[in-house]
């Protein structure tokens, strides 16, 4: 159903620019922050995290590429970590015209596979606590809590 491709530098631009915003509105939903000081921390952070852009080693952007019709339909990011055979998922965005047909739990599933693959024994992640459909899709695929955070605005 799909396939991942390398995301090139003007992809990578497009979709860092993106991730900085969209996390912090993220933020802003589950966190008692303004999306001015969100932005703020959300830029510190995706920066740090791709220290060396697209080279920064570790980090892996795709493309979610429609296997039938080569369509782009969504964006995957992850990390690996060799010395502990584990792998975090950062992020995974199906586009909105493309949500509830399986992409998501194929994309999840194709990752899965190809970490295993690389020796990988564990992927992580985390999800906002106002996300859903995420969480549900990730019960749904086996994914377990391993820690639960909470807030409390006064």
């Amino acid at each position: 159903m799909i396939k991942l491709s390398n995301v090139g530098e003007v992809e990578f631009k497009r979709y860092k620019d993106f991730i900085i915003s969209d996390n912090a509105n993220e933020i802003t939903q589950n966190f008692n922050l303004t999306l001015e000081q969100a932005l703020e921390e959300s830029k510190m952070m995706i920066d740090d995290m791709f220290k060396d852009g697209l080279a920064t080693e570790g980090q892996y952007v795709h493309n979610i590429i429609h296997a039938d019709s080569n369509e782009q339909v969504g964006f995957l990011w992850y990390n690996v970590i060799p010395e502990i055979s584990a792998a975090y998922l950062y992020h995974i965005l199906i586009n909105e015209n493309h949500r509830g047909k399986g992409f998501g739990t194929n994309t999840i599933e194709k990752l899965q596979d190809k970490l295993k693959a690389h020796g990988v024994k564990s992927i992580g992640l985390s999800v906002f606590g106002k996300n859903e459909g995420a969480y549900r899709l990730y019960k749904k695929l086996g994914y377990s809590n391993t820690r639960i955070s909470m807030e409390k605005t006064l």
